[in-house]
């Protein structure tokens, strides 16, 4: 059990007025969800990209800095980590952000620059912008600062048809002028995620729930999906660190559950917002995805 584990089990013992105090003594000012926040810097997500068939990856990527500091120098740089499905690298692009400028960057480009092989597929990536020079001075001034650039991925195909899917959740620390990453979380939780309203699967050519693992440490997550009978089929995937893994579901798959009033819940779900992105494909060839 680690330090502020301890702290927070110790602190349930407090009464209210108690607890708030040593709460705001302990944080110091500090992030309430991450103590470690307490120098300049950015925190980052994994994202998921496919490139594969009839679908590409598009990031459209803002000089968010800019409209925090319109007035300022925030001309910058970044960079695009690539990795496969099970969290192993493919490759680095540095691209040039102006101030209130943007970067647009194609996967299937990306990995043709960076020469991998096209069966990659699909896989995650992670997107890292510098704090701007002309930023960084005037951030100093306060005991910490992170920027967390949320930003849209957008999914397209051959016929032009886009949509957009945002992040969801943390993954990396970078404090300045580190080299290595701290992670947003230290190791795996047990939460479950089920969504708002049933699903008929007899709507779709394929229905892919696409999870993400944003923990150091393998684990195991289950898709259960049950019917109006209460009949349910489940499946299993590990998936590594930065891995990605995707449930697909057709009306063939789900054989011989009741098609039309499906019920989905995942189980063994590393972090609490980390949301499965839920990609419906059409049979007449359109698509369109979404967290929910």
């Amino acid at each position: 059990m680690s330090r502020q584990q301890i702290l927070t089990k110790a602190a349930a013992y407090l009464p209210g007025p108690l607890r708030g105090l040593a709460k705001k003594a302990y944080l110091r000012n500090r992030h309430w969800a991450h103590p470690g926040l307490k120098q300049h810097g950015t925190v980052q997500d994994l994202y998921y990209w496919v490139s594969e068939g009839d679908l590409d990856t598009l990031l459209l990527l803002q000089n968010y800095v800019s409209v925090l500091y319109p007035d300022s120098n925030t001309a910058t740089h970044g960079t695009v980590d690539i990795f496969t499905n099970n969290g192993e690298f493919l490759g680095t692009q540095a691209f040039d952000l102006p101030h209130l400028g943007s970067a647009k960057i194609r996967v299937s480009k990306l990995l043709t620059d960076l020469q991998v092989a096209t069966g990659a597929g699909f896989g995650t990536l992670e997107v890292h912008i510098a704090i701007p020079d002309g930023v960084l001075g005037l951030i100093q001034k306060e005991k910490s600062l992170y920027f967390w650039d949320r930003f849209y991925i957008s999914y397209t195909n051959r016929k032009g048809q886009m949509c957009f899917v945002h992040g969801v959740d943390k993954t990396h620390i970078y404090d300045h002028n580190k080299s290595e990453p701290q992670f947003w979380y230290p190791s795996p939780g047990g939460h479950e995620w089920a969504p708002e309203i049933p699903v008929n699967i007899d709507d779709y050519e394929k229905l892919s729930l696409i999870i993400i693992n944003r923990t150091p440490k393998e684990a195991d997550f289950t898709l259960v999906v049950s019917d109006t009978n209460d009949e349910s089929l489940s499946w299993t995937a590990a998936i590594p660190f930065r891995g990605v893994h995707r449930f697909e579901l057709t009306s063939s798959s789900t054989n011989p559950l009741v098609s039309t009033e499906l019920r989905l819940r995942m189980k063994g779900m590393t972090t609490q917002f980390g949301r499965p992105v839920v990609f419906k494909e059409f049979r007449n060839g359109s698509f369109s995805a979404m967290h929910c």
